[in-house]
């Protein structure tokens, strides 16, 4: 009987070696999900945090531009993209006489962004965020369109520009 023993015991050997392989592939695999996902929920949770940044300096420099008289709020956030097409001794002169047309800031009335975030983003400069705000001045609506571009963790502004009916005439 006990050589049937040792045979029975040698036969089964490479099922429970069969069976702690199998586990450790479900272990190897249960990890390597739990991976995926927190690299997703860190992409959501980064996105959020952008956005909720974003949303924020917009009001705020609009407001600072339009309602303050604080163009230097502008120009504090600017990328050098800014100055592509306006130079950065035109700005404070530029705003001025945007505020002298439209008249004073009513109200913001809606705002609209996009995000623009790679889902691995290790050095940041490819996050963009787009935003229009629809608003209304003395004069009437306008939209205002500002972009930004995540720099050194800081969202400066690459582009700035205000479309109105009054700006026409």
């Amino acid at each position: 009987m006990p050589a049937n023993l040792a045979i029975g015991t040698t036969a089964m050997t490479p099922l429970f070696y069969s069976y702690k392989n199998s586990l450790a592939l479900r272990l190897v695999a249960l990890v390597a999900l739990a991976a995926i996902l927190a690299v997703f929920l860190n992409a959501i949770f980064s996105r959020w945090s952008v956005s909720k940044e974003a949303d924020a300096r917009t009001l705020n420099l609009i407001q600072d531009v339009f309602a303050a008289d604080k163009t230097s709020s502008l120009l504090l956030f600017a990328h050098p993209d800014l100055f592509i097409t306006t130079s950065e001794l035109e700005w404070p002169r530029t705003i001025y006489s945007l505020r002298l047309r439209l008249g004073k800031l009513a109200s913001i009335d809606a705002l609209s962004s996009t995000i623009t975030r790679p889902l691995l983003n290790l050095g940041g400069g490819n996050t963009r965020a787009s935003y229009e705000a629809r608003v209304t001045f003395e004069t009437g609506p306008a939209q205002i369109s500002v972009d930004y571009v995540l720099s050194d963790n800081e969202l400066l502004v690459t582009e700035f520009s205000v479309l109105s009916g009054a700006l026409s005439r």
